[in-house]
């Protein structure tokens, strides 16, 4: 069984400590917790029940309960061993995963992340396994050694940073499992140099740009650039420097005083009045009558 958790998701660690089941009789006991419970086993051999279904953790092994899941410790021939466990919440919950689909993945979420102008945030799936065998355990249970020692002992920001060590943890079984799963999830050589061209144009977009200086920072030729550009994006880079520029004068008309003329120089246009034209084009009104909406919207 595998679940699926965006990486969106907003996670609070509630409790968490270093159980031995070998001397706690609680262990045999019916448990139900409200919230996600996070299980490693440090040392020995755990047996246990969750969800009906019976199973013998060894170090390292992780096992993922889902809120109020029953699940009890077996009597074993064999002395029950340590296990760390972390109860946390996780908003919105995580679903169930067909790992059938591991392959449709989607890695690439270019038009989502690199541009400034999308403020649409893309939620990439972490794929994390029910029950798991680390091969990174030692590094996860120093980290989980970590988390219980800060929960034993609150002060200051111990809540962020268990939240903070608990997501490390996640990343960790959630990497681990999609390296051994043999997926390939490299990126093409195109999207490396689509990211140093995007965070030029992101930095400079008031400048100059023009073929020669972008072949001269990139070291690409400028129809290159302008077809990968394209191709990731689904728009020209002329039009995603005019969409940054206006986008700054915007935030000028919203939050200074400045004039038309002032703010058509400061976001790179000379003409005040291409600007002007520009501006209604893609935002539907002019310049002023776009300051004069906003200032006369209550509660400003």
């Amino acid at each position: 069984m595998y679940y699926s958790m965006s990486r969106l998701s907003t996670l609070d660690v509630r409790w968490a400590d270093l159980f031995d089941a070998g001397t706690n009789t609680t262990f045999f006991d019916q448990h139900y917790n409200p919230y996600y419970e996070l299980i490693v086993v440090a040392d020995g051999m755990v047996n246990l029940e969750a969800g009906g279904i019976q199973t013998v953790l060894q170090p390292g092994d992780s096992l993922l309960l889902r809120p109020w899941e029953q699940h009890k410790g077996i009597v074993s021939e064999f002395k029950q061993g340590k296990f760390y466990w972390a109860q946390f919440s996780c908003t919105p919950g995580m679903n169930n995963f067909n790992v059938n689909r591991l392959s449709d993945l989607d890695f690439v979420h270019v038009e989502r992340t690199e541009l400034q102008t999308v403020e649409i945030s893309h939620e990439d799936l972490l794929i994390l396994p029910r029950l798991y065998r680390n091969k990174q355990c030692y590094k996860l249970l120093s980290r989980f050694e970590d988390l219980a020692d800060i929960m034993k002992q609150p002060r200051g920001y111990f809540r962020f940073q268990s939240t903070l060590i608990l997501s490390e943890m996640i990343a960790s079984i959630a990497t681990d499992f999609l390296e051994q799963s043999h997926l390939d999830t490299s990126f093409p050589v195109s999207y490396f140099t689509f990211r140093k061209l995007a965070n030029h144009l992101n930095n400079d977009y008031v400048s100059e740009l023009n073929g020669e200086s972008l072949e001269r920072t990139l070291d690409y030729k400028y129809e290159y650039l302008c077809q990968i550009f394209k191709k990731y994006t689904g728009i020209s880079m002329t039009r995603y420097i005019q969409l940054l520029r206006i986008q700054r004068a915007k935030h000028l008309l919203d939050h200074t005083g400045k004039s038309i003329q002032e703010i058509s120089q400061e976001v790179g246009y000379s003409d005040p009045f291409y600007f002007s034209r520009l501006f209604k084009k893609l935002e539907g009104v002019a310049p002023q009558h776009y300051r004069d909406i906003e200032q006369n919207k209550p509660n400003r």
